[in-house]
């Protein structure tokens, strides 16, 4: 495929991709109460335990603002099977027609990593809340700006949830035939040492052992999408060893039948 028709068939998914955000934006505006309330609930919790904590809005537009970004946030999450499709949809044109049932595995695994992450996130955050509040005085009445502490939140929860599918993205290239199982499996020294820098710098708690899980977990998913590449590297090696043997053998009984007198 020309280089034109690739960035045009770019620019077609991003498209389709934005039109599913955006539905589901709309579909997120309704569903805000709710969600505001359950991002919220780590500081009802703190009012229950007798600690003043309070959301603050800056401004008039402070609110409506805030809305919108929650109501964007809601939709980048349930469109999550639409543009991980999109992603893997712009890919498959390079894959042979047999291997393109892939997409759906690359769809449901894709959702599955994304939202893992992502639960992983909503289960740090009151957590994160409770630890570092509690270096408040019990006197102290915490008023903490809204779009701070939800663009925090936010923030957590797509970072886990992107830093999931990392692995997804390795297979995704190894099955393009871009990335081998053996060339990953040589960086895994550098892999455990950039989870573990990941997992400090986007954890926010202050304890070890919350990094060390969070780390261990993304050091699991790298070898397993190596298991998954070296399984795949073994198959196209078979099949390209198939191959050449075949074009061989054309190639000798080629030979052969030219050294053959006609007459």
């Amino acid at each position: 495929m020309p280089l034109v028709d690739h960035l045009l068939e770019a620019r077609q998914r991003i498209v389709y991709a934005f039109i599913g955000l955006i539905i589901a934006s709309v579909i997120g505006w309704f569903l805000y109460p709710m969600v505001f309330d359950y991002m919220a609930q780590p500081l009802t919790d703190l009012r229950t335990e007798g600690k003043e904590a309070q959301l603050n809005f800056e401004t008039v537009s402070a609110a409506f603002d805030l809305k919108l970004r929650i109501s964007f946030f809601i939709g980048l999450l349930i469109s999550s099977p639409w543009w991980l499709y999109q992603i893997w949809a712009y890919l498959a044109p390079a894959l042979r027609r047999n291997e393109k049932i892939y997409a759906l595995a690359f769809t449901l695994s894709g959702v599955l990593l994304f939202s893992l992450g992502a639960a992983s996130g909503v289960w740090i955050m009151p957590h994160a809340v409770h630890i570092l509040t509690s270096f408040a005085p019990d006197t102290s009445v915490m008023l903490m700006k809204s779009g701070t502490y939800f663009s925090f939140y936010m923030r957590l929860v797509i970072l886990f949830g992107v830093s999931f599918l990392i692995p997804l993205v390795m297979v995704a290239l190894n099955f393009l035939n871009v990335l081998r199982a053996s060339t990953m499996l040589k960086a895994w020294r550098w892999a455990v040492v950039l989870s573990f820098i990941f997992a400090a710098i986007a954890n926010p708690l202050p304890d070890p052992w919350t990094m060390t899980v969070q780390a261990l977990l993304l050091c699991s998913l790298y070898f397993l999408a190596i298991g998954v590449s070296a399984i795949h590297d073994r198959r196209y090696d078979r099949k390209q060893a198939r191959i050449e043997a075949e074009l061989d053998a054309a190639l000798a009984r080629n030979r052969n039948s030219g050294d053959i007198d006609p007459a």
